[in-house]
């Protein structure tokens, strides 16, 4: 009995260690929950490999304690100032609107039998100069207006042609000069417009006497030469207000003698009357001539080798180099320095501390009043 048991026990053990090991023993119809083990060692083709726990907790975990910086707000470019804008052009003689006319200076007379003159009311510059025996003559500058009728008109002299160029090219009207007069004109940058070298628009007037009686037409002058005497700055700086007109000395009366001849103005009404001794200028048409601006320019003159009928000595008045100057304006006096390094530069005007002193815009008288002149203010 013993026997058969412990045979029969060890026949169902060999059976039941049978059936564990065979696969083909299991059923067809279910499979078994395979464990971690029996996958890797029993499946026939490869299964992917699990995401680790540790490594994705390591993850959340690192990115949680360490934000992102926040981006700086990229800065707005800084907009680009604006260009200045141009100022707009004037016209070089008088600071106001540009004209499209040549600059023409013409040589006038400046004695009583000359008076009243024609057209010197419509220049925008006059200059006054020391001549021969003492008196003076006018160097009238048109470029605003050309009058129909200029007049009466004289020779000229070394001092236009030293003086004139600082204009550029501008075209110069004369009864003629002596002989070394017109040389000098001759070898300068002026136009020749002189009834001597045949410029046109001349004719004599039946007002004044056969020295007094030369006029001319400046409208056939500027058709004569066309596209000559074309405007450019000459020196002359402009401002409607001058800070330094503030502190600047008042005066109403100015009172220049240049040896035999003797100008005056007065001030009223922001602007200036000139006189000839005690006579007030007036147009021949009746308009009162008037300035915005009177400019003493002290300069040095000399006899220039040139002598007249009588012997008189003639006279260039230095316009290049520098010297003292005043200028009136506004009822106001402002003192500087002229400067002009050559024949062909304008003419700089500036303070006691070397800046540019403005004019008003309008007209302007010069007096190039040489050594032996006298100046008073009232």
């Amino acid at each position: 009995m013993r026997f058969r048991h412990a045979v029969t026990i060890v026949a169902v053990l060999a059976l039941a260690s049978a059936c564990t090991s065979s696969p083909e023993s299991a059923p067809s119809t279910s499979t078994p929950a395979p464990t971690t083990s029996s996958v890797s060692t029993t499946s026939s083709s490869p299964s992917p490999t699990p995401t680790p726990t540790t490594s994705s907790s390591s993850t959340t975990s690192t990115s949680s304690s360490s934000p992102k910086p926040t981006p700086k707000p990229t800065p707005k470019p800084k907009p680009k100032p604006k260009p200045k804008p141009k100022p707009k052009p004037v016209n070089p003689l008088t600071g106001l609107a540009v004209s499209k006319n040549p600059v023409i200076a013409v040589k006038m007379d400046n004695t009583r039998a000359g008076m009243p003159q024609f057209g010197i009311a419509d220049a925008d510059v006059v200059y006054v100069e020391q001549v021969e025996g003492g008196l003076t003559r006018l160097i009238t500058v048109f470029h605003t207006r050309l009058p129909a009728e200029v007049g009466a008109v004289r020779s000229m002299r070394s001092t236009d042609v030293q003086l004139l160029p600082s204009y550029g090219r501008p075209i110069l009207v004369a009864s003629g000069g002596a002989g070394a007069q017109m040389q000098r004109l001759y070898k300068s940058v002026l136009v020749d417009a002189t009834q001597q070298s045949g410029g046109p628009g001349f004719w004599r007037s039946s007002f004044g006497d056969g020295t007094h009686n030369l006029h001319v037409n400046l409208r056939t002058v500027a058709n004569a030469y066309p596209g000559k005497g074309k405007a450019q700055p000459m020196g002359f700086s402009f401002s409607t207000h001058d800070k330094r007109l503030v502190n600047a000395r008042r005066t109403s009366l100015i009172d220049v003698t240049m040896l035999a001849g003797r100008i005056k103005f007065t001030y009223s009404g922001g602007k200036y009357r000139p006189y000839y001794f005690d006579t007030p200028y007036v147009d021949h048409d009746g308009r009162p001539v008037f300035t915005q601006n009177v400019l003493v320019q002290h300069v040095r003159d000399e006899p220039d080798g040139t002598v007249d009928s009588l012997g008189s000595a003639s006279y260039l008045s230095h316009t290049v180099g520098k010297g003292k100057f005043t200028l009136y304006r506004d009822g106001r006096v402002i003192n500087g320095t002229w400067l002009r390094p050559s024949v062909t530069s304008p003419t700089k005007y500036l303070d006691l501390k070397g800046k540019p002193v403005p004019f008003k815009p309008g007209k302007t008288w010069v007096l190039l009043a040489p050594q032996t002149s006298v100046i008073n203010h009232g």
